[in-house]
């Protein structure tokens, strides 16, 4: 089964904004589809075409994507 990934982990990866993954998304920079409610999906392993300008994300996409970690506040 393909492991999708959100776009505000993707940013978090890139270290770039949700709004410029969107961008690089709808420009078919980065590889993704939108589904039927909207939402982009994205696989995992991340595939990232260059562009002409801006920095080179080519090198973020061979690093190991770690999973969030979340801290559990107790109430």
């Amino acid at each position: 089964m393909t492991q999708f990934l959100s776009v505000s982990d993707v940013a978090d990866f890139l270290e770039v904004s949700e709004r410029r993954v969107r961008t690089l998304l709808s420009q078919g920079r980065i590889d993704g589809y939108r589904d039927d409610s909207n939402v982009w999906r994205i696989a995992c392993p991340l595939n990232i075409k260059p562009g002409k300008r801006g920095p080179d994300l080519r090198s973020y996409a061979v690093r190991k994507l770690q999973p969030r970690q979340f801290k559990v506040v107790g109430k």
